[in-house]
C-alpha cells in the first residue's frame, strides 16, 4: 500500500500543479468574444497546453494511486495535496496565513496522521472488482438525480449556490468512478497491457462525459452564486460521493477493527473539513473569478490561489 500512497503525493501534485498552470496561461492571453476565439487561443498557449499535460499525467498517476491504495485513503491524500499548495504559494510571496486557514491545516496534519496509522495491516481493503455495469450502474442514477436538481433550479428565479454545487459535485464524483475503474484494470493487466483495454472501456468516457457536465454546471453556478459556495460545495460532495458509492461500485471493504475503521474514516472527514476551511479563509477576492477550465470541483482553492498571486481576475482577460 506504500506505493498507492506515493502515487497519491504524485498526483495531488502533478495534477493541482497543472490546473494552476492553466489559470496562470490565462492572464497572458488577450480578450477574446467567443468561445471558439477562447478555445483556438488556448490550444496556441504553450504555458496553457504545458498544465493540460500536467493534469494528463497526474491523471496517469492518480490511476495508478487507486489501483494500490484505498479510495479514502488517496481521496485524502488529493486533498491534503491541494493545501499543501496554498501553502507553499502564499509562504513564497510572504504572505501570511488567516487564522482560519491554520486551523485548516492543523486539521489536515492530524487526520493524515491518523490515515497513516490507520493503514497498519489493511492491505486488503483495496477494491478491485472491474465490473463496467456496476459504474454506470451508478453513473446514471446520478445522471438522473442532477437532472432533478437542475429542474428545481430552473423552478426558482433565485437559486441558491449550493444547488450548483451539489450538481457539479455529484458529476465529478461519478466521473472519479471511471478513474477508479481504470484503476481495476492496471491493478489485474499490469500499465502497458491495460491501456488498450482501458480505452475500449466504458471508463475513460464515463470520466471525459461527466467531468465535462460537471464542468458546465460548475461555471454556471459561479455566473449567479459565490464560488465560496458553489466550490465548497462541490468539493464536499465530490469526495463524499466517491468515497460512499466508489466504496460500494469496486467492493472496497472498510477495515474491520473498530479503532482502525474510526481512524480511517475521521481522518478523511478531518481532510475534507481542513481543505473546506482553507478554501473558506482565502481572499475574498476569489468570489468574482470564475474558473475557465474543469477543476474536478476544486475551483474554490485554486481560484482562490490564482487570484491571490496575481491580483487580477480570469473575467478581466478573456472577457465575455
Amino acid at each position: 500500500m506504500t506505493i498507492g500512497v506515493i502515487f497519491s503525493v504524485i498526483s495531488a501534485i502533478v495534477l493541482n500543479a497543472g490546473n494552476l498552470t492553466q489559470k496562470h496561461a490565462f492572464l497572458s492571453m488577450p480578450q477574446v468574444s467567443t468561445s471558439a476565439s477562447l478555445m483556438r487561443t488556448v490550444m496556441r498557449s504553450r504555458v496553457c497546453m504545458l498544465g493540460f499535460v500536467l493534469c494528463l499525467v497526474g491523471l496517469a498517476f492518480q490511476i495508478l494511486a487507486f489501483a494500490h491504495a484505498p479510495i479514502p485513503v488517496v481521496q485524502s491524500i488529493f486533498n491534503a495535496g491541494i493545501v499543501l499548495l496554498v501553502i507553499v504559494s502564499r509562504l513564497k510571496l510572504g504572505e501570511r496565513l488567516h487564522a482560519i486557514e491554520w486551523a485548516g491545516i492543523g486539521i489536515v496534519v492530524v487526520s493524515l496522521s491518523l490515515i497513516a496509522v490507520s493503514l497498519a495491516g489493511a492491505e486488503g481493503s483495496i477494491g478491485l472488482v472491474n465490473a463496467w455495469w456496476r459504474v454506470l450502474s451508478a453513473a446514471i442514477p446520478t445522471l438522473l438525480v442532477v437532472t432533478v436538481i437542475l429542474l428545481i433550479i430552473r423552478s426558482r428565479r433565485h437559486s441558491g449556490g449550493f444547488l450548483f454545487g451539489l450538481a457539479a459535485g455529484l458529476l465529478y464524483g461519478a466521473a472519479a468512478l471511471g478513474t477508479k475503474g481504470a484503476s481495476t484494470l492496471v491493478a489485474r493487466q499490469g500499465l502497458w497491457h491495460s491501456i488498450p483495454n482501458i480505452l475500449t472501456s466504458v471508463y475513460p468516457y464515463v470520466f471525459l462525459a461527466f467531468s465535462a457536465l460537471g464542468m458546465l454546471i460548475y461555471q454556471t453556478g459561479l455566473q449567479r452564486a459565490r464560488i465560496s459556495v458553489v466550490g465548497t460545495m462541490s468539493d464536499v460532495i465530490c469526495s463524499t460521493y466517491l468515497v460512499a458509492i466508489g466504496m460500494v461500485v469496486f467492493g472496497e471493504s472498510l477495515p474491520q477493527d473498530p479503532a482502525t475503521l474510526a481512524l480511517r474514516l475521521g481522518g478523511f472527514v478531518g481532510v475534507l473539513l481542513g481543505t473546506v476551511l482553507v478554501a473558506l479563509g482565502g481572499p475574498g477576492k476569489a468570489e468574482d473569478m470564475p474558473p475557465i477550465e474543469s477543476d474536478l470541483g476544486l475551483g474554490s482553492i485554486l481560484v482562490s490561489e490564482v487570484d491571490s498571486i496575481t491580483g487580477h481576475t480570469i473575467d478581466s482577460i478573456v472577457g465575455s
